[in-house]
């Protein structure tokens, strides 16, 4: 059984059985990635007019946190409610698919069983990335004094920790029973207790990503559904090196655990 765990943990692995999948899966899977890119350029469109005073709010350093808590006014209900429920929803039909247990309606279902939930995680999670961010450009680009820029270099490493722990949210979100809570706190977990192999995973998607953008019909019919399936098999994977427990009294005794089918 170790050995098995430990090949689900390979990220070759993870990358044949995510290709093998949506080999086996094409239909749905180019109907997911269209949904997914679809999502993709609503968020482009929403965060564009932001994007474009940023440079001239760093230039003239007046009042720059006006612009940031534009950000943190407009982007965490726009994560909230729209941005993270779409993407669990794509996760959750993806994973119907790749069970052979989809049908269309089950993005309602996704959406109706894991709507709340997932818009008090998102919402909790981008107001923490949004925070790290609004530091990190201050500490760098607004106060000069060199203390503050030891500071940005941590509040740095604090921000990548965030959006790498990102790959773990929609498994605990749909694979799983958690909180919001919970779900925050067994994200920070699993990344600190696999961070090289969450790490990696992260480049390989971005470099998919790169080869999937240089060949624009693949970054439309199939980056979105690699996405989602490649996560799937990704948190079974780390999944698997947390037995489930033999008697769920002891669970609640000792906190709760990861297993892979209840919070």
């Amino acid at each position: 059984m170790a050995s098995v765990g430990k090949k689900e943990r390979n990220l070759f692995f993870i990358f044949k059985q995510t290709v093998v999948d949506i080999y086996h899966h094409l239909g749905y899977s180019m109907f997911i990635s269209v949904l997914w890119f679809g999502l993709l350029v609503v968020s482009i469109l929403f965060a564009q007019p932001f994007f474009n005073l940023l440079p001239a709010t760093l230039e003239n350093q007046t009042h720059p946190l006006n612009l940031f808590l534009s950000f943190l006014m407009f982007g965490v209900p726009y994560a909230a409610f729209i941005l993270g429920p779409v993407q669990t929803v794509l996760f959750y039909q993806m994973n119907q698919v790749i069970n052979d247990e989809a049908e269309l309606k089950g993005l309602w279902d996704g959406l109706r069983k894991h709507y709340w939930t997932a818009a008090g995680v998102y919402a909790l999670y981008t107001g923490l990335l949004l925070f790290c961010l609004v530091d990190l450009v201050i500490c760098f680009f607004v106060l000069k004094d060199f203390t503050l820029k030891i500071l940005g270099f941590f509040l740095l490493y604090l921000f990548l920790f965030l959006v790498f722990a990102t790959l773990y949210l929609p498994g605990l979100l749909v694979l799983q029973r958690n909180t919001v809570k919970k779900v925050i706190k067994k994200t920070l977990i699993l990344f600190l207790d696999n961070t090289l192999l969450t790490v990696g995973a992260f480049f390989i998607l971005v470099l998919v990503g790169v080869v999937f953008t240089l060949i624009a019909p693949l970054l439309l019919l199939f980056f979105g559904s690699f996405l989602q399936v490649f996560m799937i098999h990704l948190f079974h994977g780390v999944m698997a090196k947390y037995p489930d427990p033999v008697v769920p009294a002891l669970e609640e005794s000792a906190g709760g655990s990861f297993d892979r089918n209840n919070g």
